[in-house]
């Protein structure tokens, strides 16, 4: 094998090259096979529009947006479900996940219910929360709780069962409650897996508020999605799902800073305990 293709196989040219530019690259790689479909009409243009088309209805979109119309009410409408239903997720898995990975009636009564739940179709659960809740946001907010909250009540109780077993034997030598094993030594272990399962919970959020908004009427962008594309509006179609990734990415951000911040505090503490010892 010759040198270059051993820089080849082991990668070592492709960590030297800067991230920005292999996200451009493979932007504009996408931009350019779109480029090329779309003219070719290898699909009919109704169906997939161009580039240029939807980068223009997309810059119409954003003046909408920005000048208070009718897109800028639902994606406040949406950012509100996608926001709350996150935060509904977020607690209520986090502590089922206590509750299944720190007892036994969680993990032989409870988790095989959470799991065969799980498994059910969850979008044929959206005019079921219509029907309870209404045609407001409050059965959005509970759709997108529905779909986002798994994630978080698996990552946990994993991660608490990922406890170190050497931490665990020293904690019991020194007669710890189970309550300050679990606060000190178990969540703080656990933060990792909990951050990822939110993570998780973040994108899915998006996708449960959608939903409900596309199945269960609504004011805000799963509607006009779904109107706009009875119209064979693609081109808007597209624009608007620009915005809902927007909203999942600031969503993801927001968790992956938090955990940033929460981690290097803690791996902070665990260097200067260190020191002292």
């Amino acid at each position: 094998m010759s040198e270059a293709e051993s820089l080849w196989y082991s990668g070592t040219w492709i960590d030297r090259v800067p991230q920005w530019v292999s996200i451009t690259f493979f932007g504009l790689s996408f931009l350019g096979v779109w480029w090329f479909v779309a003219g070719m009409e290898f699909v009919s243009p109704v169906l997939l529009p161009g580039p240029g088309e939807t980068f223009s209805e997309l810059w119409d979109v954003t003046q909408n947006i920005f000048s208070g119309g009718h897109i800028a009410e639902a994606l406040w409408i949406t950012s509100q479900e996608v926001f709350w239903g996150f935060l509904a997720a977020a607690v209520s898995g986090f502590v089922l996940g206590v509750v299944v990975g720190e007892t036994r009636l969680g993990q032989r009564a409870i988790m095989p219910y959470l799991v065969a739940l799980n498994a059910l179709p969850k979008v044929a659960f959206a005019p079921v929360f219509v029907a309870w809740f209404g045609f407001g946001v409050n059965s959005k907010i509970v759709m997108a709780m529905f779909i986002a909250f798994f994630p978080v009540i698996v990552d946990t109780a994993a991660g608490l069962a990922s406890t170190d077993s050497d931490a665990l034997m020293l904690f019991e030598s020194m007669e710890s409650s189970r309550w300050q094993t679990l606060r000190q030594l178990k969540l703080p272990s656990a933060l990792p897996f909990i951050f990822a399962g939110l993570k998780t919970a973040a994108v899915f959020s998006v996708v449960g508020a959608v939903v409900g908004e596309y199945l269960g009427g609504g004011k805000g962008l799963g509607e006009l999605i779904r109107l706009s594309a009875q119209t064979l509006r693609i081109d808007r179609v597209f624009a608007m799902i620009v915005y809902l990734g927007v909203i999942g990415i600031l969503l993801f951000g927001v968790v992956a800073w938090t955990e940033r911040k929460l981690l290097f505090w803690q791996e902070s503490e665990i260097f200067e305990i260190q020191g002292t010892g």
